[in-house]
């Protein structure tokens, strides 16, 4: 019987993301595995308009994930942190509890175009959208590529300066 090689899109290792539905889906399963993974994560966007942030199941699943371990942490790198207030209020309340472990960081506007949607599950998984505005992408598990993909953030939060405040203050 002749041996059909596997293609990476085929593979369990790595696929290819079709539409930003494709993604957000990704983004859901990926967030349930962490949800039981004792992982760094890592988000990147120029505005994260798109992602289900706010939903009552990635909700519950950041959740878990805060639970899980002490040590771990979560980054989030943006353009632009004008659409959380409005389109994912339940993150924005989450992340201000807890705060200690999520940090938000603004990207400069020259790194701002070149922001793609990226999501890491750190060792686990990492989903990147190449081209933002028909949400395809690719998928992978293979830690070579997330290692590529978190040095390559790195570079960019090393520009970026903390941003969203996990409280307001007034008087």
């Amino acid at each position: 019987m002749e041996h059909t090689p596997v293609t990476p899109a085929e593979s369990d290792q790595s696929g290819q993301i079709s539409s930003w539905r494709d993604f957000q889906d990704r983004f859901r399963a990926a967030m349930a595995m962490a949800a039981t993974q004792a992982a760094d994560l890592t988000l990147v966007d120029h505005d994260f308009a798109h992602w289900p942030l706010g939903e009552r199941s990635v909700m519950e699943a950041f959740h878990q994930w805060s639970l899980l371990v002490r040590g771990t942490h979560c980054q989030v790198l943006s353009a632009s942190y004008d659409v959380f207030a409005n389109a994912h209020p339940r993150w924005v309340a989450w992340r201000g509890t807890w705060s200690h472990r999520v940090k938000c960081w603004l990207a400069p506007d020259e790194l701002a175009p070149s922001l793609a949607p990226v999501f890491i599950v750190h060792g686990v998984i990492g989903l990147r959208l190449n081209e933002p505005l028909h949400g395809t992408g690719i998928w992978t598990r293979e830690s070579g590529v997330l290692r590529t993909w978190l040095s390559e953030i790195d570079v960019n939060l090393q520009r970026s300066h903390e941003a969203l405040p996990p409280t307001t203050l007034g008087l």
